[in-house]
């Protein structure tokens, strides 16, 4: 057993993603969001949902928003938006979103080509796809 203890830390370890600024490129595009995983487990499946968020980033500051896609490969968006920053603290990738004198954050977990996590403050895990229009 003692032996297997620090083989399986390193096993986890090695799998865990590190993320760096030059991943932080595979942001930018339309993220749909597949399901929410509360810290218990618990999973919230978002099949039916119609909207898309939309990440700019430029220089590690970015800005996020709500569109809704329609019939002709085109989006209604509202002037609606968030703007955020990215900073690497402590070996995670947070971004900080600023809206009307209001801040939160978020920890992206993974980012790939075409998958998303984001962590909240409560420990929920948003799991994005990417969205294709």
């Amino acid at each position: 057993m003692r032996t297997s203890y620090p083989l399986l830390c390193l096993l986890l370890i090695s799998c865990t993603a590190n993320l760096k600024p030059a991943d932080l490129d595979q942001l930018n595009g339309y993220w749909r969001i597949d399901k929410a995983v509360s810290p218990s487990g618990e999973e919230k499946k978002y099949k039916f949902t119609v909207d898309v968020d939309y990440f700019e980033l430029d220089d590690q500051k970015g800005v996020r928003k709500k569109l809704k896609p329609m019939f002709n490969k085109q989006f209604n968006s509202s002037n609606d938006f968030v703007q955020f920053n990215i900073a690497f603290l402590e070996n995670k990738c947070i971004i900080t979103y600023d809206k009307q004198n209001q801040s939160w954050q978020e920890e992206i977990t993974t980012l790939t080509a075409d998958k998303l996590k984001l962590k909240d403050a409560r420990g929920v895990v948003f799991h994005y796809v990417k969205y294709q229009p």
